[in-house]
């Protein structure tokens, strides 16, 4: 990993201001009728989720607390650099009160079948790959003293060739494209500011849910980009800056509203650092989702258990001028991180929701009749908004049994997935691990 990668990123892609990370935005809503909301091969927040042609899939998915129908967060379709398989990625959670901030309320599914095309493009640039590492044998041996040093064996090519593995860009493209397979033309590194969501034809074999399970609606489209920080500005501190530097509660207010309600009673670095990570990233205030396949998290709080699992130590106290280097406590195996029930294979860190979607899927907006609610329709006032969130707690409170199968806004921080690095057919469930809102202020 290159020093100079911002956390959460395993390197700098194009620039020390760009990582590796591509930023989902919602977009605009998909219409009611519109074929994509049948496609697997669409990236959407709400609505139904679409699975392809796949063994098991399932009828609905439930609750692992009170076992009902949950509507779905997000599908994310996203296959592999130089994979072989149609790959989208599911997450659902549960929205009543009495199952909030209870491990298996949030649920994780990968749906993999094999795409032929996908298999013929990483054939043709196999073969690519064989007949330039060819020549470079041929060319070192008539000539060895001619072969740079760029391209001696040194594990990191194939057949010390020049070329990356089956000549894959050294940036990923897009994993949110549509189902179209790559081309294997020249041009092998995307303009990743020009993809987009493609619409795709459905298959006709595909499974998507439907009334009456609940759903959020209406269903959105997501939009990327890349992850750009740009470098912070110098500015020097005068005597009132110091004071707000030293004063935590004072700091606590100049934070963005957005984040308001989410804050710990006593700051922590890794909570400022998620925070001032998403704030600082040009174009990305209103992120949803955050996808790097085997890449690093971005941790929420360094309270909750699996941060202190796959970061630890990163609790401790800092020395004076001493900056949290996240990136460097990062630990993921197998006791931390479970493997693939079906293929026992690694599961690596794929993509995180961030909290900006939870005001984006109110509990307003499920329906069980595919229809917009009424009432979502209303857009509240700041006054409304904090009513309705005194009456949550007050709900929460009561412990009334009643109250609490009710349905209310979602209080994680921050949703995990981990996927299966083989990427193994079929439908299969993965490991999700959640920080839970460390507060509710009203």
């Amino acid at each position: 990993m290159s020093p100079s990668s911002p956390a959460g990123s395993s390197s700098s892609s194009l620039s020390l201001d760009y990582t590796n990370v591509l930023l989902a935005l919602p977009d605009e809503n998909i219409p009611s009728s519109h074929p994509d909301l049948k496609s697997h091969t669409i990236s959407t927040i709400g609505g139904y989720p679409t699975f392809p042609p796949a063994a098991n899939i399932p009828k609905d998915i439930n609750c692992g607390i009170c076992h009902k129908p949950i509507p779905l967060l997000s599908q994310v379709y996203c296959p592999l650099e130089n994979g072989e398989n149609d790959r989208t990625l599911y997450v659902f959670a549960c929205a009543r009160l009495k199952c909030q901030k209870r491990d298996g309320s949030v649920r994780a599914f990968r749906a993999s079948i094999r795409n032929e095309e996908y298999v013929q493009d990483v054939e043709e640039k196999r073969k690519i790959a064989e007949t330039q590492a060819a020549a470079e044998r041929e060319k070192a041996r008539k000539n060895p003293f001619t072969l740079s040093s760029e391209t001696q064996p040194n594990g990191s090519a194939l057949f010390g060739s020049a070329q990356p593995l089956f000549g894959a860009p050294s940036i990923s493209p897009n994993p949110f494209a549509s189902s179209a397979a790559p081309t294997p033309s020249a041009e092998l590194t995307p303009d990743l500011s020009k993809l987009t969501i493609s619409a795709s034809t459905p298959s006709s074999s595909s499974t998507t849910l439907s009334p009456p399970l609940p759903a959020y609606q209406p269903a959105q489209y997501l939009s990327t980009i890349e992850e750009y920080l740009p470098p912070p500005e110098d500015v020097e501190l005068d005597s009132d800056d110091d004071e707000i530097e030293n004063d935590e509660d004072m700091k606590a207010t100049m934070l963005d509203d957005t984040w308001e309600r989410m804050l710990p009673k006593h700051l922590d670095e890794v909570f400022q650092t998620f925070v001032k990570r998403l704030e600082s990233s040009d174009g990305g205030s209103k992120q949803v989702l955050r996808y790097e396949f085997n890449g690093i998290p971005l941790p929420y709080s360094s309270s909750s258990p699996i941060t202190k699992r796959l970061f630890p130590g990163c609790d401790k106290p800092l020395g004076k001028d001493e900056e949290l280097d996240i990136n460097s406590l990062y630990k993921s195996n197998s006791d931390i991180i479970p493997n693939c029930t079906k293929c026992r294979g690694k599961r690596t860190f794929e993509l995180q929701l961030v909290p900006y979607l939870i005001s984006v899927l109110e509990p307003r907006n499920i329906s069980t009749t595919g229809e917009v609610p009424i009432k979502a329709n209303k857009k509240l006032s700041e006054e409304e908004r904090k009513k309705e969130l005194n009456d949550l707690a007050n709900k929460i409170k009561s412990n009334n049994k009643d109250n609490l199968d009710e349905e209310g806004e979602m209080e994680w921080g921050n949703i995990l997935v981990f996927g299966c690095e083989n990427d193994c057919i079929g439908f299969n469930e993965e490991f999700v691990g959640v920080e839970w809102e460390m507060s509710l202020n009203m």
